[in-house]
């Protein structure tokens, strides 16, 4: 049983994740995108409840991470984007638009 409350949308895009609590810098690779969250994989693990900035395309993110789980040599990892730091701007939507207009330039 699914329990997210959003649609999840697969995407490949970089991401830089930067901890709140030391700075420490991280760069991963989404795997998917919903207007609560993003899915990336990591080569280390990341702290649950950690909080971290996230920079995508020209967007700068704030949440926390939800899990770290080692699968398949890289760390697959949740992270709760805060919404009422997304102003009024639509996650899913700004990153599917990203995505369709790269498509198009191939």
């Amino acid at each position: 049983m699914d329990r997210r409350f959003h649609q999840r949308f697969p995407t490949d895009l970089t991401v830089l994740l930067t901890q709140l609590d030391n700075e420490s810098q991280t760069t991963g690779q989404l795997e998917d995108i919903s207007d609560s969250g993003i899915s990336a994989r990591f080569q280390a693990p990341l702290e649950p409840g950690a909080i971290v900035k996230m920079e995508i395309l020209s967007l700068t993110l704030f949440g926390h991470i939800v899990y770290s789980n080692l699968e398949d040599g890289a760390y697959r990892t949740g992270v709760f984007v805060e919404p009422a730091l997304l102003d009024s701007s639509n996650l899913t939507e700004i990153v599917q638009n990203y995505v369709i207009s790269a498509a198009d330039r191939r």
